[in-house]
């Protein structure tokens, strides 16, 4: 709890996030902590940081970019999504605004450079084109934000994510999407 009174925000928020995804506590916990610090110095900024962590955030990517994205006066987007085609899993999206239907895809290096599961940077590469082609067959926008979008390359990117939100998703939709109730941690 100290990280989340004394640290900027912004990693407070990713410290939180790392710990809820790896199971080391749950918000209940954070809660009670919060409730014993409350008069502490910096008691205001850890329940700030605490009300903003999500354990579905599966990399400090994520967080810093949800918080952009909320920092930005955007709501908050649901995280870990499943889009789906008759029961079939197209894709998990980072972050989803459901009713424009927009995924947002945080695109680190470490995904391309050291990918999981024993797969090639080319093989991720080409699931994520394939991915992305299928999202953008069923009338879903995508927006990719890489770890320079969030510094001196964010005006675009916002005003891209604005536009995209201030239209409407299909009115008819071919797919279902629903938020994972917790993130995957990832293991080489």
């Amino acid at each position: 709890m100290d990280s989340a009174r004394e640290w900027p925000l912004a990693d407070a928020v990713v410290a939180a996030d790392a710990a809820l995804l790896a199971g080391r506590t749950t918000n209940a916990e954070l809660q009670r902590v919060l409730d014993t610090v409350r008069h502490w110095p910096g008691a205001a900024r850890a329940v700030r940081a605490i009300g903003l962590a999500d354990g579905r955030a599966e990399s400090p990517l994520e967080t810093r970019g949800r918080l952009r994205i909320v920092g930005a006066g955007f709501p908050s987007p649901e995280l870990q999504v499943e889009i789906r085609v008759a029961g079939r899993l197209v894709a998990v999206v980072d972050a989803w605004f459901d009713e424009a239907a927009v995924a947002v895809e945080f695109d680190g290096r470490v995904k391309y450079s050291d990918p999981w599961r024993g797969r090639t940077p080319e093989r991720v590469l080409r699931e994520e084109k394939r991915r992305e082609d299928e999202l953008r067959a069923l009338d879903v926008r995508v927006v990719r934000i890489a770890d320079a979008d969030l510094d001196a390359g964010w005006p675009p990117v916002e005003a891209r994510l604005r536009a995209l939100l201030a239209a409407p998703g299909p009115a008819v939709r071919s797919f279902s999407a629903t938020p994972r109730a917790r993130g995957v941690r990832r293991a080489g």
